[in-house]
């Protein structure tokens, strides 16, 4: 009888291992983050590797010399960690963590107040391409430095609508801003960008 009992048990046991050992990468953001709540620690790691590139995009414009990328995208990561509880299954998880690491940038910001200087390092494309890829290159690469010149509350809703292709609402939830004050900024930030490509090609 014990034997038959250890048995069945061990059945069962292996059963829900087989269900708790899904391929975390299949899963919807609000499931991982659900398991990392109940102590599945690399859900969490997923969420992380599935939107640190894009954290460190949306936070690039606020880097500066004496704080990283790097170190931000890291901060954010903790404070989303830290308030996980309060995130709300019924809205998008990744729009919440955006916000929360547009806040970080607001707020990096606001603790030193001088003139933000952005690093243009970029990890070089293929050499010996043709000569028309090369110049395309060259072209985006302007482009990323006109768009990284402007002052962060234009650079970013630029980022989110055109690199990451979000909705002037997701744009609006990310930046705490109405949805007209999302279209005013885009407005303004084409204009300031097509003055600066001009005269960079005059």
């Amino acid at each position: 009888m014990m034997d038959y009992a250890s048995t069945a048990t061990l059945g069962g046991w292996r059963e829900r291992i087989k269900g708790l050992s899904l391929r975390r990468g299949e899963l919807e953001d609000k499931e991982l983050v659900a398991r990392t709540l109940a102590g599945d620690m690399r859900s969490y790691e997923e969420l992380v590797r599935r939107y640190e590139r894009l954290v460190a995009s949306l936070l690039y414009p606020y880097a500066r010399r004496e704080i990283s990328v790097e170190d931000l995208v890291q901060e954010t990561f903790l404070r989303a960690y830290d308030r996980l509880e309060t995130f709300n299954p019924e809205y998008r998880f990744k729009t919440w963590l955006l916000a929360i690491a547009n806040n970080l940038g607001v707020d990096t910001l606001r603790r030193r107040r001088e003139v933000v200087e952005f690093n243009h390092e970029v990890h070089a494309g293929e050499t010996g391409g043709p000569e028309a890829a090369a110049l395309s290159a060259e072209r985006a690469e302007s482009l990323r430095e006109a768009v990284l010149s402007l002052p962060e509350q234009y650079s970013v809703p630029l980022m989110l609508r055109y690199g990451e292709e979000m909705s002037y609402a997701e744009i609006a939830e990310v930046m705490g801003l109405s949805v007209p004050a999302v279209k005013s900024r885009l407005f303004r930030a084409r204009n300031m960008l097509a003055g600066l490509l001009e005269g960079e090609l005059g």
